[in-house]
């Protein structure tokens, strides 16, 4: 491993390592990258052709575009710029696991497809001018996750760019093992339930965050997103001096217990209701309502709008308001949501997608000052599907 440059991006407020590695040692380093990171284990399915002439390509020594790592860890304390490059290279090999490939996973895959290919067939002589072949890394250090996903999107780089959600995966992994605060969040492939309060599914709330990072209850494509650019610049700004990602977190747990506490142990019974519902309930408690998928993905669109609107200056400034929500009769309040959200379900073209628009507006009538519906949550509930009929029908 050899460093080449290392620049200071203004932009993230991070360094960009340049490093020439032998294909051998990426190999290597990259089996822990992979194991250490189950999300990096997701091979985009593309061309078999591509990769075929890539394959053909690297046996004759043809240089790829760089495979750009970041290291996650906050263990590594660096002046970057006044470090030596023997002192940085030996901390980056302190912290192998801890290094996450942001573009060139397929490349990666490529490469160790090669060499479990040759020394298979047994052609020890393209195995080791494979093996001695050299490429290039790039490792942003001391990065700003959010910073990282803006300037990835902005590169280009790659024959197959992850998706925006695939890449927050990534970046905010880390916080599988690192709990916040008393939250811990769950991964589907550990066959864990969430069932306790503060227990989410981790999939759920990156979808929620991912909403946020959009503006958007529903997903959008890559190109959307970088028309808006403005909205990535705004958040990577947001970001410099906090995680965003852990405030979300915090303020969506925050709403959770809040609205578990003001529900005054309300438990869904059908007899006290007017009507039949067409199926199950949305929820039969507040807990089972409030930790949905399709509300974590409501309140991260419109926090995200409301602050763009200038209406939240950030998402903590959400958190005083959940405190000072009113559930007037909790027991009338939560009923009357699950009635409008079975409605939603007997006209929704697209159940999940409906419950996802009626919660984005929901949020919205709730923490917008200018709303009749202000912090009340009988009226934003009327409100938000007032305004999901006008929408869809």
């Amino acid at each position: 491993m050899k460093i080449l440059n290392k620049l200071f991006d203004n932009r993230i407020q991070a360094y960009n390592i340049l490093l020439e590695i032998t294909i051998e040692d990426y190999f290597e380093l990259s089996q822990k990258i992979i194991d250490k990171n189950q999300f990096q284990r997701r091979r985009v399915k593309s061309s078999s052709t591509v990769y075929r002439l890539l394959k053909n390509d690297l046996k004759i020594g043809c240089i790829i575009p760089p495979i750009v790592l970041a290291l996650s860890t906050k263990g590594i304390d660096l002046n970057i710029k006044d470090t030596g490059n023997e002192k940085i290279i030996k901390s980056i090999n302190d912290h192998l696991e801890d290094l996450i490939i942001l573009d060139g996973l397929q490349r990666t895959y490529t490469i160790r497809d090669l060499i479990k290919e040759l020394e298979k067939t047994g052609d020890g002589e393209s195995l080791e001018k494979v093996k001695k072949g050299k490429i290039r890394i790039e490792i942003y250090v001391g990065i700003n996750k959010l910073g990282i996903l803006y300037r990835m999107l902005t590169l280009n780089t790659g024959q197959t760019p992850m998706s925006i959600r695939h890449q927050i995966e990534i970046l905010y992994s880390d916080y599988l093992t690192h709990k916040v605060d008393d939250i811990q969040l769950l991964l589907e492939a550990d066959d864990k339930t969430p069932r306790r309060i503060g227990e989410y599914k981790f999939k759920e709330i990156i979808e929620g965050f991912n909403s946020y990072v959009e503006r958007k209850y529903l997903s959008i494509d890559r190109s959307e997103i970088l028309e808006n650019i403005e909205t990535l610049e705004k958040l990577s700004a947001e970001n410099q001096d906090r995680d965003i990602f852990v405030d979300y977190l915090k303020s969506f747990h925050h709403l959770v217990e809040t609205f578990i506490s003001k529900s005054n142990n309300w438990e869904f019974n059908n007899n006290e209701i007017e009507r039949e519902l067409s199926s199950l309930p949305f929820g039969k408690n507040a807990q089972k309502i409030f930790s949905k998928s399709q509300v974590m993905t409501g309140f991260g669109s419109a926090l995200g709008k409301l602050i763009d609107f200038t209406v939240l200056e950030n998402i903590n400034s959400v958190n005083k308001l959940i405190d000072s929500v009113n559930f007037n009769d909790s027991s009338n309040t939560l009923n009357k949501l699950i009635i409008k959200l079975d409605q939603i379900r007997i006209i929704a073209k697209k159940i999940g997608n409906d419950q996802r628009m009626f919660f984005h507006f929901l949020f919205r009538e709730l923490f917008d000052k200018k709303s009749e519906a202000f912090l009340d949550l009988d009226k934003a509930i009327d409100e938000a599907y007032s305004t999901y009929l006008r929408k869809t029908q």
